[in-house]
């Protein structure tokens, strides 16, 4: 009982936590999760050490942590998500016990890390088998800062070991880490400027983290330079232009109120009366200029602790800015650590504003509780989604394997009518052993709808060998007569 006590707060966090992911335990593989599990089913490997399923990322802690996994878990989905669940647990309430060591109040961090445990966006962290890597980072990210402050603040020798250590070692789990000397240069400027006494103090101590942080930055940049066979690879993808804007616009609003166009949110949405969605889409507008206006109001007037959490959402989501890709969850979780201390510092101002006034409090504890449960059903819902998906790739996979073909004399399999966001393709490489190409009508990567008789018709003049599957009266059947007439 005094251990309950005691962690009262730490116990409220993950549980909160866990509740609103708990739904992904009657989940199996997803998309993507089929390429690692093939890689890991295949044995380790040098390159898998390095890269994974990428060769041009470069990412061996994390790609440790995966394959360990796979030895414990091997084929059980149940123990994966178990195992994500239980480590964004662990980070909210390790999240709590960093703000209160950084000097908010125990109110704050406490609301704060209820956010995050909760906050709606983290689903692609926990609902994909590799997004794993999201949590670690944001560990490292934590941790460093942690030891960073205390070094900054009590000179402790050990702590600045511990920083070198994890500040170090974080490069190693996802390429998003090299942005974590510039979080850590703020983080200590804004730390250093107290009295004058408290600039003294700290002046000397500021610039061996900083050394430290670019020392490792250097080290990683020559090893992955060294070690990845495909570094160029990534300038194909990220870059400066004008489309940054548009990527930045594209994650605040993301990371307040995803619009009804979200994928997972098109079924639902769809049978909305326009009016609704229409107020839908102007209220996730609003909340981007509320976000912004909130974020400089704290920027300027919030203390230092505060003012840094604000910037950290930026600093979070640099990495993600110059990708000319889609827009993705998984890479609003290291952002999402600042936001929701910002959506918690802005509450209990709000809060402290009418506490002597009855009835505004109540409907603040409402608003709150709402908010709650708002993103616990919005992580339910997406996780209905992707079961929808699994069990219809499951499906798909059933009648291929059940069609008693030889799939893999054929270069290409063109798949026609698949319904929804269904990506059969990868669980094809690992259930199947199906390593050629797969032309699918719905391939998210296409800008519409992929037109199957057509592409069969550009197979057919190449003289490679080709089979067309047809997804009609639910099951997939073999139609590549039909296609060629």
């Amino acid at each position: 009982m005094k251990f309950l006590k005691e962690h009262r707060p730490e116990i409220i966090i993950g549980a909160f936590g866990i509740v609103t992911y708990i739904i992904s335990l009657a989940n199996t593989f997803h998309t993507d999760d089929w390429l690692v599990l093939n890689l890991m089913h295949d044995g380790f490997s040098w390159s898998d050490f390095l890269s994974m399923e990428n060769l041009a990322r470069f990412r061996p802690l994390t790609n440790i942590f995966v394959y360990l996994r796979y030895l414990m878990f091997g084929d059980t989905a149940l123990g994966y998500y178990a195992l994500n669940i239980l480590l964004h647990a662990f980070f909210a309430t390790l999240l709590y016990r960093f703000l209160l060591n950084i000097g908010l109040k125990q109110k704050l961090a406490l609301l704060s890390a209820m956010i995050f445990a909760v906050y709606f966006q983290h689903y692609e962290a926990i609902l994909w088998l590799y997004g794993t890597i999201r949590i670690l980072a944001a560990i490292f990210w934590v941790a460093s800062l942690w030891a960073l402050y205390d070094y900054l603040i009590f000179g402790k020798r050990n702590a600045l070991i511990a920083f070198a250590l994890f500040s170090f070692f974080g490069y190693f789990v996802v390429e998003d880490f090299v942005v974590s000397p510039l979080g850590f240069l703020i983080f200590a400027l804004l730390i250093r400027g107290g009295n004058d006494s408290t600039k003294s103090a700290l002046g000397w101590r500021i610039w061996w983290p900083v050394f430290i942080s670019f020392l490792g930055l250097a080290i990683y940049a020559i090893l992955r330079t060294a070690l990845i066979v495909r570094p160029g690879v990534v300038e194909d993808y990220y870059y400066f232009g004008p489309h940054i804007i548009g990527r930045l616009i594209a994650y605040f609003e993301w990371m307040m109120l995803p619009p009804p166009d979200h994928a997972y949110f098109q079924a639902f949405a769809a049978r909305l009366n326009p009016a609704i969605r229409l107020i839908w889409k102007v209220s996730s507008l609003t909340s981007i200029t509320a976000l912004i206006i909130v974020g400089l109001y704290a920027i300027i007037k919030a203390p230092r602790a505060i003012k840094f959490m604000t910037v950290f959402i930026l600093i979070g989501l640099i990495p993600a800015l110059p990708l000319n890709y889609k827009v993705t969850s998984r890479n609003l979780y290291i952002p999402s650590i600042g936001l929701s201390v910002l959506l918690g510092f802005i509450f209990l101002t709000l809060y402290e504003r009418i506490k002597g006034r009855g009835w505004q409090r109540a409907v603040a504890y409402v608003f709150l509780m709402v908010y709650f449960c708002v993103n616990i059903i919005g992580v339910w819902v997406t996780a209905h989604e992707y079961r929808k998906n699994q069990t219809m790739v499951a499906s798909l996979v059933e009648d291929l394997r059940g069609s008693r073909l030889d799939l893999n004399k054929y270069e290409y399999i063109l798949l026609d009518h698949l319904p929804g966001r269904t990506v059969v393709g990868p669980a094809m490489i690992y259930k199947l052993g199906f390593y050629h190409e797969v032309i699918a009508s719905n391939d998210p990567s296409a800008p519409g709808p992929i037109d199957i008789a057509r592409a069969a018709g550009e197979v057919a003049s190449t003289n490679k060998p080709f089979i067309v599957f047809d997804y009609r009266d639910g099951h997939l059947k073999e139609a590549t007569s039909e296609y060629l007439r």
